[in-house]
């Protein structure tokens, strides 16, 4: 039985494997040979290969005789590609499946030989070994070999040469010839002379002789053009951050660093095999088959590639990511329910539902220090969409009408549900439902930790339900402080003991407010927003690792073999925040994994998309403010119109180099005019400042602006221009038309990176 088993498991593979376009791929890249972009362009072939059947991998197919001399190009690629492949691939295989166990690399046989073709020459291809290893595929598969060509056509000019002086049309009928750049009507090549490229320059006989043959109809050949560049290259995103994700893995580190110029990874020859998945835009029933580049199509494909590429990108990231050990599959989910004010969200799940409760800050222009005027109660069944259900409110408890719903976690004991609850920074609380979804009701009426329980503030509470039963609680800021619970959940069996954080050298170490706990794999972690510390013992002492993702309070949970953690964010603004869902990663060390692409939202930077509505933005004086399909927009009433941004944006300035206004004018002004608030982080940071920005005393940027427009112009403010910057971003302000009575401003977007 055992045996059938195997031989089944075998067929099916072999089945997969025979459904799959069978390729071989030429590229003229390789280590210090031509234009790198081939090095990213096979990198994201590997990734994409579980796609195809792929025979072979052939580089530095060139013909230039400086290339004679370097080192063998198939031994590189196999140290190179082969080495990293090996690495990644039982995390491509786990997360994705489908992916080759090696790949065959080889030298090309015309590297550096200094000639072109000749058409009459007859070609021995023992001379050419990576030639002949082609002619001899070709005899031995059924069906079409799908020859991707990312440079050059010398090595397929000899082989259909060869294979046109033995008579074995046979083999060129099994051929199909995918090329990248060998004819282009408006990229260097031109609409008079196509063929005047950079892969034709390579070798212009072997490109003639090729084109000449395929409208013989010897075989297919399908040219892309230039759409690669100027379709998937220059369509896709930019950006170092973005690029740098990729690093992450073996392959992606070899995309990344392949080819990286102009803010965004070139690998145009991928062109090639996108066009024959067929699938993002371009298929190769988009293109003729007989080497023919007419330029509609051209055009038509180049569009269609720019539309897709996006996403072209991100499904090469994601395998990128698969391939370094992170689940392509774990949700994210950078903003849960947007311009809500949600914050310290705390998870507990039940019967495949994810519910959670947090706080609800009262308003994005507070007159103190985060007033929380309610906590609410949430539900998810796919950790996508949320439902609200109801709110337990501050007048029901012993707080009073106070807005000092601070955080809390929930549990479960004896089949009723426990709400432990701050009351601000002065003490910890606790309430009881029959059902999650409530009502709650004071279960003590007055706190459980009073404020002088412990040295510290008591507040922020986190439960612990340990394996024996006994239900622990977990409190405090700067030092933390721990003790179980009693049966009744009521009051504490013993008094609260301090939990130790050391430094690795034995240093103790103070932290933040709202500590919470998980265990895995008989390691205690404990989380302080974005930085954490492990322990082999419940009460510790915990060693500081270093740190976690990046955001503010987090609360964790299981779902489907996937550890999470909601974790606050900035949505508004620090005293109007969000909730972020993340999926957690551990190194084989049981510490921590950051993904490069890690981020507090909404950062890096401060990006205003204006998508939903006009929270976090007011006018102050000389225009109002609306929301105009996706755009803010104002009618000017005076020539010092000012609007400005939420307060306590608190963010990073650190690498942030320019300010970008994406703006209609609609009036005759030819200025606009903008300023920026920022304070370090002194001692007192968080009890000052919640005052209105006096924004005649700040600093003014004046910028030129086109009058009375019809479209939208994009300005960039260089942050140089400001004098004095502080560590924090703290608020914005804008002057959309200057020195105008009437007319209208419209801006689509305000980018701070």
């Amino acid at each position: 039985m055992k045996q059938l088993t195997t031989y089944l498991l075998l067929f099916c593979i072999a089945f997969a494997f025979a459904q799959k376009p069978k390729v071989w791929l030429i590229s003229d890249g390789g280590d210090n040979i031509n234009d790198p972009d081939d090095i990213s362009a096979v990198a994201s072939y590997i990734l994409m290969s579980n796609h195809f059947d792929t025979r072979a991998i052939v580089m530095a197919s060139t013909v230039h005789p400086w290339n004679k001399d370097t080192a063998d190009q198939g031994k590189w690629a196999t140290e190179t590609y082969g080495i990293a492949y090996a690495k990644d691939l039982p995390n491509l295989n786990k997360y994705i499946g489908g992916f080759q166990k090696s790949f065959r690399f080889m030298e090309s046989s015309v590297k550096g030989i200094g000639e072109n073709f000749q058409w009459k020459k007859p070609y021995n291809l023992k001379n050419f070994p990576s030639v002949l290893a082609l002619y001899k595929e070709l005899e031995k598969i059924k069906g079409t070999l799908n020859i991707l060509c990312y440079g050059p056509l010398t090595e397929q000019a000899i082989l259909v040469s060869y294979c046109k002086r033995l008579g074995r049309t046979d083999l060129l009928n099994k051929i199909r010839f995918i090329s990248h750049w060998t004819s282009s009507n408006f990229h260097v090549g031109t609409l008079k002379n196509p063929e005047h490229v950079h892969n034709c320059f390579g070798d212009p006989i072997a490109c003639d002789y090729i084109k000449k043959m395929a409208l013989n109809g010897d075989f297919e050949f399908y040219e892309a053009g230039g759409i690669g560049q100027y379709g998937v290259v220059e369509g896709g995103q930019k950006g170092k951050a973005y690029f740098d994700q990729f690093l992450e893995s073996n392959l992606g580190t070899i995309f990344r660093e392949g080819k990286f110029n102009k803010n965004r990874v070139d690998d145009s020859d991928s062109a090639t095999y996108w066009a024959l998945l067929g699938n993002h835009g371009v298929s190769l029933n988009d293109m003729a088959n007989n080497g023919l580049n007419y330029p509609e199509v051209e055009k038509r494909n180049e569009k269609a590639f720019a539309l897709h590429a996006n996403d072209m990108r991100n499904e090469l990231l994601r395998r990128s990511n698969a391939a370094a050990g992170f689940d392509p599959n774990a949700i994210k989910i950078d903003i849960m329910v947007p311009e809500h004010g949600m914050a310290d969200p705390h998870a507990w799940v039940e019967n495949d539902t994810l519910w959670f409760i947090c706080g609800h800050d009262k308003s994005w222009e507070p007159e103190g220090s985060f007033p929380m005027d309610r906590w609410e109660i949430w539900s998810s069944t796919d950790l996508r969409t949320f439902k609200y259900h109801n709110s337990i409110e501050p007048k029901d408890l012993y707080i009073g009408d106070k807005p000092n719903c601070w955080a809390g976690d929930i549990t479960k004991r004896n089949g009723k549900y426990y709400w432990f609850f701050s009351n601000r920074n002065i003490d910890t609380g606790v309430a009881v439902a029959d059902k999650i979804d409530g009502d709650y009701k004071d279960l003590l009426g007055k706190p459980l930790l009073p404020k002088d329980i412990v040295p510290e503030h008591p507040y922020d509470p986190e439960i612990f339900e340990a394996e024996d039963g006994q239900y622990h609680i977990i409190f405090g800021v700067g030092k933390y402080y721990m003790t179980t619970l009693s049966e009744d959940m009521k009051s504490l069996e013993s008094e609260p003991k301090h939990v130790p954080i050391k430094y690795k050298d034995g240093r103790e170490f103070n932290s933040e407010d709202k500590p919470t706990l998980f265990k895995r794999d008989n390691k205690y972690y404990l989380v302080f927003g974005s930085r954490y510390a492990m322990s082999n013992n419940l009460y510790g002492p915990y060693t500081f690792e270093g740190a976690f993702l990046d955001g503010g309070h987090t609360s964790f949970f299981d779902w489907h073999d996937q550890k999470y953690v909601l974790q606050e964010n900035h949505d508004i603004c620090a005293f109007y925040r969000g909730a972020s869902l993340k999926p957690v990663f551990f190194n084989e060390d049981g510490t921590v994994r950051i993904p490069k692409n890690d981020r507090w939202y909404p950062g890096p930077g401060r990006p205003f998309k204006f998508e939903n509505s006009t929270m976090g933005w007011k006018a102050l004086r000389g225009s109002n403010i609306y929301l105009n399909d996706g755009i803010l927009s104002g009618k000017i009433s005076e020539p010092k119109a000012l609007i400005q941004s939420a307060p306590w944006l608190f963010t990073n300035f650190e690498g942030i180099s320019k300010i970008t206004i994406k703006i209609k004018n609609s009036s005759y002004a030819n200025h606009l005019k903008l300023s920026v608030y920022s304070r370090n982080m002194d001692q007192n940071f968080w009890q000052n400042a919640t005052e209105p920005v006096d924004w005649s005393t700040q600093k003014w940027v004046s910028v030129p602006i086109s009058s009375n427009d019809t479209e939208y112009k994009t300005y960039t403010i260089p942050i140089s221009k400001f004098k004095k910057i502080n560590e924090k971003l703290m608020q914005i302000a804008i002057q959309p038309a200057v020195n105008t009575y009437n007319g209208t401003w419209e801006i689509d977007e305000i980018i701070i990176e």
